[in-house]
């Protein structure tokens, strides 16, 4: 399935990350749209080190956010590495040392 990020890139969800993402996070299963949501409309959105960029948006239920993590290959083009679930507290331990990208 193929989304264009926040960003304009074009970021590709492959059969076979999904299912990954699904082994390793069940409790995401059956919400691949809601994953694909995240990257074209993020609440907040970061870049890590080896230049990941890591979309996260405000979800009620299972925890206090999803956070998608894409990497940007040297055409432009991005693919879906993970997404999982994850909480404020966790958020702000992991990512105060990241920079943040303004969302437009």
């Amino acid at each position: 399935m193929l989304v264009v990020a926040f960003d304009g890139v074009k970021v590709t969800l492959s059969e076979e990350r999904w299912g990954h993402i699904v082994f390793r996070h069940p409790e995401l299963k059956g919400k691949i749209r809601l994953v694909l949501s995240v990257v074209s409309g993020p609440d907040e959105a970061y870049v890590d080190a080896p230049c990941a960029v890591h979309v996260l948006k405000r979800v009620g239920g299972v925890s206090d956010f999803l956070v998608v993590i894409y990497g940007v290959e040297g055409g432009g083009r991005g693919y879906i590495r993970t997404a999982y679930y994850t909480s404020s507290r966790r958020k702000a331990r992991r990512y105060r040392l990241f920079r943040k990208l303004k969302i437009s």
